[in-house]
């Protein structure tokens, strides 16, 4: 079945590379994102709808909100990053409270937004996905924003679950030795796993799964569908 799916962060590669997986897959499909001439270059070679638009500012939002399919079985949250973080050892008090803001602001709030202004477009039986794009180190705000995003997560799926809605986040995990048998060379991409899982979590075979966080990790590529 065809399936209405968005997909926030168009404006970034990885944004675009599920948008893809999704589109090949047969489905139609919209991008957003705050970066007007990366979201329509990306729109315009994969051939699909945009909608610019700020995630983490209400205003901006809510301004866009007609813009957006009034009927939705997905939305995939890919987050934008602005700021461009380095060794959190050597921020000044500025630069720690930049990057924090930065990291809160696109793996949590843009979701949470996002979800307010067009939840109710989504149909039963749908689903929603954010995504955690790269492995955090230890102690770090994109650690402790993941931990946030996956207990947002499991309270949502509890609410969302009432309109048989699941609720899950795919986030990358630490890299599998090469050598496992089993793995083909060279091995998918973050990108291609990560849009992978994304698709399955949309089928009848994942409607069990819900208010979980899910890692890709490199491993073997499993084909669904």
């Amino acid at each position: 079945m065809t399936m209405e799916v968005l997909v926030t962060g168009g404006d970034t590669e990885l944004g675009r590379a599920v948008a893809e997986g999704f589109r090949d897959a047969g489905h139609n499909v919209v991008i957003s994102g705050a970066r007007r001439d990366e979201l329509e270059i990306a729109a315009k070679e994969l051939e699909i709808t945009s909608v610019v638009c700020d995630p983490t500012d209400p205003v901006s939002m809510a301004e866009a909100r007609t813009q957006f399919p009034h009927h939705l079985d997905t939305i995939v949250n890919v987050p934008a990053p602005r700021y461009q973080a380095g060794d959190p050892r050597t921020f000044s008090l500025a630069e720690q409270v930049a990057a924090w803001h930065n990291a809160v602001d696109a793996a949590v709030l843009a979701p949470v937004l996002t979800l307010q202004t067009i939840g109710d477009h989504l149909r039963s039986g749908g689903a929603i996905i954010s995504v955690v794009p790269e492995t955090p180190r230890g102690g770090t705000a994109d650690s402790a924003i993941k931990a946030a995003l996956a207990d947002w997560t499991q309270g949502q799926a509890e609410h969302w679950g009432t309109r048989g809605i699941t609720v899950n986040v795919v986030a990358t995990g630490r890299g599998t030795d090469s050598t496992y048998d089993g793995l083909t060379t060279p091995s998918p991409s973050v990108a291609a796993e990560i849009a992978r899982m994304a698709l399955f979590l949309t089928t009848s075979s994942a409607r069990h799964i819900t208010g979980q966080t899910l890692h890709v990790s490199s491993g073997a590529p499993a084909h669904f569908g």
